[in-house]
């Protein structure tokens, strides 16, 4: 399991982002970079945090390469901080239809004797990867480093992503 993610609330005005299979990459970037664009009233740093499952982290990937390619042509150097984790997901197989003949079956005994469906309960591999103009302090202190690096100088430990540098 992934490290239990601080609360930003308080301090930070946070935006949530789920990368699922049908999520536009396009639109994802969008909403990205005009949140971390953005100031609000309050004056409270925007993060932005992705979060995506292992089948389709490559595109949250994506996102977060589009987004930073962007922002850095204008100028602006981005924090970025990652966290792998997993999380349980139940399912239900599903139901199929009874393929008896009813000619062939007796109104007394069933043809097929039916049985109590399981549900299969499976760990997903997830990743979750926040984005900030500010350096996070409790970011820091939860996942590691504060990065914004090329994808080749990334190294795995245990169950946080880290980087040996930052791009400015």
């Amino acid at each position: 399991m992934a490290p239990v993610s601080p609360d930003l609330s308080a301090k930070y005005t946070v935006l949530q982002l789920s990368v699922i299979s049908s999520s536009s990459i396009s639109n994802r970037t969008t909403s990205l970079i005009a949140h971390i664009k953005s100031t609000p009233g309050d004056s409270k740093p925007a993060i932005v945090a992705l979060h995506a499952k292992a089948p389709v982290a490559n595109k949250l990937i994506s996102v977060v390469e589009i987004a930073k390619r962007d922002l850095k042509e204008n100028g602006l150097k981005v924090y970025q901080y990652n966290s792998l984790g997993s999380e349980l997901i139940q399912s239900t197989p599903s139901a199929t239809k009874d393929a008896t003949n009813q000619d062939a079956v007796s109104d007394d005994e069933p043809a097929f004797e039916k049985i109590e469906q399981r549900t299969a309960v499976r760990n997903v591999p997830t990743m979750t990867t926040y984005l900030s103009l500010v350096p996070i302090k409790e970011l820091k202190q939860a996942y590691g480093y504060d990065i914004s690096c090329s994808p080749h100088i990334v190294l795995y430990l245990a169950d946080t992503l880290f980087c040996s540098e930052q791009i400015g």
